[in-house]
């Protein structure tokens, strides 16, 4: 059975996450610490229940069914071809529609691959789903690290979360140039733009669980904007790039037999297989998009607006990722590790497999 929570030490005086202390394991209702019989097969367990939440909840369900197919479905439904948040949205939609309706026949039926692939029960697997999209919350990257109460010793040298925010902070300045030409008077000209209140009202009704957003204005459509295309870049690439976990055997295990601390060999290979899935990958995020971004309905000024904003975020993008290749000098100087997964010049455009 899932469910599993580590227990950290703490570093004296900086208020870090120090050494593995213990495991919890709900299927035994019990702590593991080292020394114990069943020591390794804990932390084993452990990542099983990290792969799976994390494959499951935060990739599939929430960046895959929930946000990257809201984010299409708003811009093809309530806007026109030509309207400038469709054209802002369209390379981050990108074969969206058609990966995730091939997800939904390939993977969500029970006995289908990822029912096979986890350690679910025909009942829970539905109820697992149905639970997710139940419980989601739509909340910004600022305000749900905020949220965290993490301290500000670990957060400021925690390098997913600077990475993150640098990124998703980059976004948030390119949609406010791309937009302002549009909407020079800002929350007026925001809520006479009828394609913008369909488009803002079509979260509300999209699966069974509204997104319920705040009031529309210049700054909450901003910040949408903005979440949509960082999820479908940056958290999708976060939450989706597990290929070195899975390609050792006593690495993230999809399933695991009991008092195991490794996977069997079908679990190995169905672990395999999701990897080679996500080797198809989507138009990167750093290239030329100019092609996408032109409009005979738009004034010359607002074409070169556009223009403009999106070769400025291209090369918005090179500095942060020139930003990252340093930041990581300094952290292996300083004994650390290469964190490197939300550089610009490996993220997709939209989301792949």
């Amino acid at each position: 059975r899932y469910g599993a929570a580590a227990y950290l030490g703490e570093s004296p005086g900086l208020g870090l996450p120090g050494a593995l202390l213990g495991i919890y394991l709900c299927h035994y209702d019990a702590i593991f610490v080292t020394g114990d019989e069943q020591w390794e097969h804990a932390k084993c367990a452990f990542r099983s229940t990290v792969t799976t939440g994390l494959t499951l909840n935060d990739h599939l369900c929430t960046v895959h069914w929930i946000k990257a197919n809201g984010l299409g479905m708003a811009a093809r439904e309530a806007t026109g071809p030509d309207h400038p948040i469709r054209r802002l949205l369209k390379p981050h939609y990108y074969n969206t529609a058609l990966i995730n309706v091939k997800s939904k026949d390939m993977l969500l039926p029970v006995g289908q691959f990822a029912y096979r692939t986890f350690a679910f029960t025909e009942t829970s697997w539905v109820q697992y789903f149905t639970d997710v999209s139940a419980g989601w919350v739509y909340e910004p990257l600022p305000a749900k690290l905020a949220s965290k109460g993490l301290p500000s010793a670990f957060f400021d040298s925690w390098p997913l979360g600077q990475d993150a925010l640098k990124l998703w902070y980059t976004i948030e300045a390119y949609v406010k140039a791309f937009l302002g030409p549009f909407y020079p008077n800002g929350d007026d000209d925001v809520l006479a733009d009828g394609d913008v209140v369909d488009f803002w009202a079509s979260f509300e009704t999209q699966f069974g669980t509204p997104w319920n957003l705040p009031p529309l204005t210049m700054e909450t459509l901003t910040t949408l904007l903005t979440e949509l295309i960082w999820t479908v870049t940056g958290e999708h690439e976060l939450v989706g790039s597990i290929v070195a976990y899975l390609t050792s055997p006593t690495g993230f295990p999809g399933k695991l037999l009991e008092g195991s601390a490794e996977s069997d060999v079908q679990s190995f290979a169905q672990g395999l297989v999701i990897i080679a899935l996500t080797g198809l990958r989507q138009p990167p995020l750093m290239d030329d998009w100019d092609h996408v971004m032109r409009s005979d309905s738009w004034s010359p000024s607002q074409q070169q607006s556009v223009l403009d904003a999106v070769r400025g975020f291209q090369v918005s993008l090179a500095e942060l990722a020139d930003q990252n290749d340093h930041d990581n000098q300094e952290r292996t100087r300083q004994g650390g590790r290469k964190v490197s997964i939300l550089n610009p010049r490996i993220l997709e455009s939209s989301v792949s497999i």
